[in-house]
């Protein structure tokens, strides 16, 4: 929606030179003679003013800190930071410093500090004291130094006022050298604090130690908790069991495979000769080649000399002997194998009951070396403590008498030539163009000189509009009149004694509060019926807001509606009839945000034309010609009915007429004003709403009930128009 185009109308110029100019050329004899009174007097102060001569004195705060070892200083540097830079300008200006340089320089009883002024020499005659106290003395002195930062940089000039350019010099040289001294003094004071503090905790922290360490050797005592100097803790004793207990069941795996290879290969020689490999037996070795000699021998003789030979008796009887001795020899091997298997497997199971009764012991130990872990951690903290405390002891005792200060004097500060006040070169212009302003004002102030034969012109009368009058040549019964449409009665907040702007206000502030939805449910009733007499035709709709005897109940009706409309998302434009508002300076004005409203208003100067074609901007219908369709509602905000200033054109341009009634008056009254002026055909073109604050009781209205869903039916019927 576009926004409304109103004109501004042609202004009267906000300053008139040649008027100005006229004024001030009457009276340049008394601009001129003020101008030249205060150049005397600016004269008067520099010929009694005693001079006053400035001496400065420079510093640098170095942001370097000077170092001759590794060790950190107590009290670092001032630093870099800007910061920081300027909070030693208010150090310098502290009471304490210049209070020492005070003192140290004797200026307790200097005349220039603790002389007394013409009223204490005044009051001296009747008796009062002569002598000014000692703060007095210091605050004067206090006013004369001046300590400033030079721009960004980390220079500070210090500058002291006196009567005396010596005096000047020596105090503000006093000033710097008191500053330098105070930095070296609270970095050797804090070092030497320091100092005193580590001394007295390190016996504790030493007590700490050895109970600590004390502990630690009572707990592994107490749990049998080894050291690996000692043997090996629990858990190396577990790994070297546990890599004799694989060696151990390694070869009594082996032992039980050769046990059975020798239960395999029996007791024949060449099972024998077997066992000889697996069990290494001279005594096999031999019965195998005995046997092997006697076979090979018995085997030739009997294809020499046959069976029955004696000779292959005797070598057949000694065979048989030689199997019975294998077969003894091998199963003594094997027993021998069998023992050794049977070692081997008892070897295994003493390891196996060992590395068991070792992890349970380990098992145990675990919640023993977690207590132990702590009470090391904390004798381990409590040395470390300790070793810092002994080297920060040793570096601050050596540290004490070798601090430097971060401020250098750069300028020191010298008696000057020319004293800085006062200066005739400047006290002279300027006096000499305040006297002019002076003059100037003064003159405008009075106005243009009045003239014998000026003569005011008196302002002309304006005649109330006449009053229509009915006059009826023959009597009419009296009928019923019809009645206005009633919208109901409405509370609303406001001010009690105060003005329709600060009862606007608060209505706007009820209605925009979170939590008072009865006043705006209400609204969008009043808004809903409203919807309900309008006739369709293009925006903007008219609406007229009036009442029977006072404009206020019409005001406060007027904005409840229209900031309504605005929360409903409805483009408002609000008009003031200008003929009953009492600034009249506001007609003409243009658009404006009322500030009781938030409602863009313009006052209307007119309602009538004066027959011209084209109509003027600032009278009713030019302002509704203005407006165009950028409005969706144009309320009119007109005076009451009784009133001269309501005009019966309002209510021909008009959707609609909103008539606000008191709480003690009655829509019957608002239907007879509509009938005597428009006609009883006229009444339904309007409604009558009751507006009474918000403590009052219900004087028989509709009073404000929920209306859900308002909301929604009130934008879509707005859209559909």
């Amino acid at each position: 929606m576009r926004p409304a185009r109103i004109d501004e109308p042609t202004l009267a110029p906000l300053f008139n030179i040649g008027a100005v100019w006229a004024i001030l050329w009457a009276r340049r004899v008394m601009v001129a003679a003020i101008a030249g009174a205060t150049l005397l007097l600016a004269f008067a102060y520099i010929a009694v003013t005693k001079p006053s001569y400035t001496a400065t004195a420079s510093i640098l705060i170095d942001p370097r800190d000077t170092r001759a070892t590794n060790f950190n200083n107590v009290l670092p540097g001032i630093g870099s930071d800007s910061a920081a830079i300027a909070s030693q300008v208010f150090v310098i200006q502290s009471p304490d410093l210049l209070g020492s340089v005070f003192k140290g320089q004797g200026l307790e009883n200097d005349p220039d500090f603790a002389g007394v002024g013409l009223m204490s020499r005044l009051l001296s005659v009747f008796g009062a004291g002569a002598t000014a106290s000692q703060d007095t003395a210091f605050k004067r002195f206090q006013s004369k130094v001046t300590v400033e930062r030079e721009g960004l940089t980390y220079v500070i000039n210090v500058s002291f006022s006196s009567p005396s350019p010596e005096k000047a010099a020596r105090i503000a040289n006093a000033i710097v050298d008191q500053y330098r001294a105070s930095l070296v003094g609270e970095r050797e004071t804090a070092n030497s604090d320091v100092n005193s503090l580590l001394t007295d905790r390190i016996s504790g922290l030493q007590k700490d130690v050895s109970d600590a360490e004390r502990s630690v050797e009572d707990f592994k005592s107490k749990h049998n908790i080894l050291n690996s100097t000692d043997g090996g803790t629990l858990q190396s004793q577990v790994d070297q069991l546990t890599t004799q207990l694989i060696a151990a069941q390694g070869d009594a795996d082996q032992a039980k495979d050769r046990y059975n290879q020798a239960l395999a290969a029996g007791n024949s020689p060449a099972g024998l000769s077997q066992l000889a490999d697996i069990l290494t037996s001279t005594s096999a070795i031999k019965l195998r080649d005995d046997y092997n000699q006697r076979a090979t021998e018995l085997a030739s003789l009997q294809m020499m000399y046959g069976p029955r030979h004696p000779t292959i008796g005797r070598l057949q009887s000694e065979l048989d002997r030689l199997k019975k001795l294998m077969a003894a020899e091998a199963d003594r091997i094997r027993q021998q194998l069998k023992a050794n298997y049977d070692l081997s497997v008892q070897n295994v199971g003493k390891l196996q009951d060992k590395l068991e009764a070792l992890r349970q012991q380990s098992t145990n130990s675990n919640i023993a070396q977690v207590q132990l872990r702590q009470l090391e951690s904390k004798a381990q903290a409590a040395r470390a403590v300790l070793d810092d405390f002994l080297k920060r002891a040793q570096e601050t005792s050596q540290m004490q008498g070798a601090q430097t200060s971060e401020a250098r004097k750069i300028g020191a500060a010298s008696p000057p030539v020319q004293p800085t006040w006062p200066k005739p070169a400047l006290l002279l212009p300027v006096s000499a163009v305040l006297g002019l302003l002076a003059g100037c004002g003064l003159a405008l102030a009075l106005g243009p000189v009045r003239r014998p034969d000026d003569e005011p012109e008196a302002p002309a009368d304006v005649a109330p509009a006449p009053v229509a009058e009915r006059k009826d040549s023959t009597p009419v019964a009296p009928r019923p009149l019809p009645m206005p449409a009633n919208f109901g009665e409405y509370r609303l907040p406001g001010v009690a004694g105060g003005t329709a702007y600060s009862n606007i206000r608060a209505i706007r502030k009820l209605l925009f509060q979170t939590g008072n939805e009865t006043l705006s449910l209400g609204v969008l009733k009043i808004m809903r019926q409203m919807i309900l007499h309008l006739s369709d035709h293009d925006k903007p709709f008219v609406i007229v807001v009036s009442s029977i005897r006072s404009s206020f109940e019409a005001r406060i009706a007027g904005a409840m509606v229209g900031i309504g409309m605005q929360r409903a998302d409805q483009n408002v434009l609000v008009v003031e009839i200008g003929d009953h508002l009492s600034d009249s300076t506001a007609n003409g004005a243009g658009l404006f945000i009322d500030g009781a409203t938030g409602l863009q208003t313009v006052v209307c100067s007119s309602v009538t034309e004066n027959g011209s074609e084209v109509p003027d901007r600032n009278s009713f219908r030019g302002i509704l010609a203005n407006a165009g369709s950028a409005f969706d509602f144009v309320l009119v905000i007109a005076p009451s009915l009784n009133e001269n200033g309501w005009n019966p054109e309002l209510f021909g341009k008009a959707d609609l007429a909103l008539l606000a009634l008191g709480p003690s008056e009655q829509a019957s009254e608002a239907a007879a004003l509509l009938a005597q002026r428009f006609g009883a055909d006229q009444i339904g073109r309007s409604a009558t709403l009751v507006i009474a604050p918000d403590s009052a009781r219900p004087a028989g209205g509709e009073t404000i009930r929920d209306v859900p869903q308002e909301v929604g039916e009130w934008r879509r019927s707005s859209a559909q128009r």
